[in-house]
């Protein structure tokens, strides 16, 4: 058809009465159109909202330090006795010297823990 045919139409074509039907069901069709286009928005928004609570979280749970690496966080012994200590590390020089080919670093090892002990000590 052609634009002018189109015009025509619509002048000679005059109704006098609105069809009901038709009337509702582009009425109903717009109102869906509308509750969808709210409803997508509303799922949207709380959706950013729920990656963004989680992204904020994560980061904030990354940047804090939860892992102590100091050395006296771990290992510190002022509630063990010392004998116990000296007595741990008489054990274990003895099975080092019993398991291991090489005195030499059996001693070497004694002596390090022992002038560590003494240097913590002063």
């Amino acid at each position: 058809m052609d634009l002018e045919e189109k015009i025509q139409h619509l002048f000679t074509d005059q109704k006098s009465e609105i069809d009901e039907d038709d009337f509702i069901k582009n009425l109903h069709h717009t109102r869906e159109v509308r509750v969808r286009n709210k409803q997508r928005l509303v799922y949207g928004v709380s959706s950013l909202i729920v990656v963004l609570l989680v992204g904020i979280i994560s980061i904030a749970q990354l940047s804090t330090n939860t892992l102590n690496t100091n050395y006296d966080y771990y290992f510190y012994t002022d509630d063990i006795d010392e004998e116990i200590i000296d007595e741990y590390y008489d054990d274990l020089m003895i099975y080092l010297a019993d398991q291991s080919d090489d005195i030499w670093s059996t001693m070497e090892l004694y002596y390090a823990v022992n002038s560590e002990n003494v240097n913590i000590e002063e």
